[in-house]
């Protein structure tokens, strides 16, 4: 047996052996409670012995619908004790959707909160695998309560035996591009993205960090638990994330280090609250999901300093793909980029003849590693060949990579506007226009267009109080880009659409301008 895979089949332990090295110091807070390290392996150990009792197997699904929460950890855990596969819902999902996926992933059991119950409550004939109702603090028929079956389970650890490609957890793509897509993860992932995080982007984790996420736990905010888990440092559980909100646990706590996203991010930036605030504890910001737009890192960067780590994941290779460190955050040529592979990572630029490109040129960003899923759920196996090719993650992202080996993010493959045979990039003409003081969100997308074919379409979002007209803006891009690249039209909403985790569906804005046309391209 290879040192790796003993490694890997020990995941268990690598939960028990840190709540005993770290056993009476603080691991999750959450409004005014608070939990040891001991206090939640225990609880983690009552809950898999529940799931047990219950029928719950090795290679059973167990999913959950819950927000971000202080039960969210200890569920974690436990499934991974009893290597039992996670399949995190989100609590946002209408009631067809959570139909699909359910039908699709099949659960024994369904652990949730009350809003999800409600929800699943309305659909319960129609999820009938279901086998388990398990919610926090419900007293209704045929549903188990959660803390009671904590409370009446045995705390002792049982071993499973676990391999490397057992399955730790299926996550569902966000269906933007048709129906959502099961992605299979195996426990070596895991503990892939585990290392990966503390080798490259967090290696400076001690005890005495306090992480807050600003995002959801499910996929890219749990990633960090692991990491804090095995270095004692403390959970700070929040599940608003709206500046008072953030600002009130950063004081509270002393928060360090901090998961998010551009969109949250960027409310933290443009609070006027944010002039009052004492921000010195915070030592870590990583922002991930979308790209950061230049302009708006820089002011971030100005307000908190050289704070900043930027992420790039996707839900195929999980988190730990490029990174741009806080010392690379330092050199100003380098803010736009995504960041250089992780040390256990590799990446390259290919052309659709899947030859790597000369350095400077765009192609398809694709990836390999040990991070990286088994696959797709229940799909056939050209379904995963069209992402997961000769152990090559293939991103659908448009990239290059500079002389220093920095790769940078263009746009979605699929997402390219070709307007009089030019190939223009959405995000290249969207960072132009984040540089106008008057805007604070902006999707660039190709609209039909007679003579063009496609035509560049800005939808903004304007600061609040702040206004600009659309010839102005449109002339500040004709100053700024080529002009074939400039929006010829310009429309100002006032929300963008959004996915959970706070990226802006450039799809969903680019679909409502192809509405009743035979074919989505011209």
């Amino acid at each position: 047996m290879c040192l790796w895979e003993s490694i890997t089949m020990n995941i268990a332990k690598i939960i028990s052996r840190y709540a005993y090295e770290h056993k009476s110091r603080i691991a999750i807070v959450s409004g005014e409670e608070s939990w040891t390290f001991a206090e939640v392996h225990e609880r983690s150990n009552r809950l898999a012995n529940g799931l047990r009792d219950l029928g719950v197997r090795k290679g059973d699904r167990v999913a959950t619908l819950i927000s971000n929460s202080p039960r969210y950890q200890e569920i974690e855990f436990a499934l991974s004790k009893i290597v039992a596969i996670r399949v995190a819902l989100n609590l946002r999902l209408n009631p067809e959707e959570l139909i699909w996926q359910i039908n699709d992933v099949e659960p024994k059991a369904l652990i949730m909160e009350a809003e999800g119950l409600s929800k699943i409550t309305s659909i319960r004939s129609k999820i009938a695998m279901v086998e388990h109702l398990i919610c926090f603090g419900s007293a209704q028929q045929n549903v188990i309560d959660y803390e009671e079956l904590i409370s009446k389970s045995s705390p002792d650890e049982r071993e499973v035996e676990v391999t490397g490609e057992d399955i730790w957890t299926i996550n569902y793509t966000s269906g933007t591009t048709g129906m959502p897509k099961g992605i299979v993860i195996p426990f070596r992932s895991n503990m892939a993205i585990f290392r990966n995080m503390l080798l490259d982007m967090i290696p400076h984790l001690t005890a005495s960090d306090v992480y807050m996420s600003l995002q959801p736990l499910f996929p890219a905010g749990g990633s960090f638990i692991l990491p804090c888990w095995a270095r004692g440092a403390a959970h700070v559980i929040v599940n608003r994330f709206d500046p008072e909100t953030a600002f009130n646990a950063i004081r509270k706590w002393r928060v360090t280090l901090i998961k998010t996203v551009p969109t949250v991010l960027q409310r933290l930036v443009d609070s006027p609250d944010i002039k009052n605030e004492d921000l010195s504890s915070i030592h870590t910001i990583v922002y991930g999901g979308s790209p950061m737009a230049v302009e708006k890192l820089r002011k971030a960067i100005e307000i908190f300093g050289p704070v900043f780590i930027g992420n790039y994941g996707l839900t195929e290779a999980p988190q730990t793909d490029l990174v741009l460190t806080r010392e690379d955050h330092k050199d100003p040529r380098k803010l736009g980029s995504a960041g250089k592979p992780y040390t256990m990572v590799e990446a390259k630029i290919v052309d659709e003849s899947d030859q790597e490109v000369p350095i400077g040129q765009m192609g398809e960003l694709v990836v390999r590693g040990d991070h990286i899923m088994h696959g797709y759920w229940k799909r056939p196996p050209e379904s995963t060949m069209e992402t997961l090719r000769r152990g090559w993650i293939y991103t659908r992202d448009i990239a290059r990579r500079d002389e220093d080996g920095y790769f940078y993010l263009v746009d979605r493959k699929s997402e390219m506007i070709i307007s009089g045979g030019y190939n223009i990039y959405p995000n290249e003409v969207e960072q132009v226009i984040y540089q106008h003081p008057a805007v604070s969100e902006v999707a660039v997308v190709g609209v039909p267009d007679d003579q063009w074919g496609e035509a560049v379409k800005a939808v903004v979002c304007l600061k609040e109080g702040a206004r600009v007209s659309e010839q102005e803006l449109i002339d500040f891009c004709k100053d700024r880009l080529s002009s074939y690249k400039k929006p010829r039209s310009i429309d100002f909403v006032n929300t963008l659409p959004k996915n959970p985790v706070g990226k802006i569906l450039r799809r969903q804005v680019r679909e409502s301008y192809w509405k009743g046309q035979d074919r989505r391209i011209h």
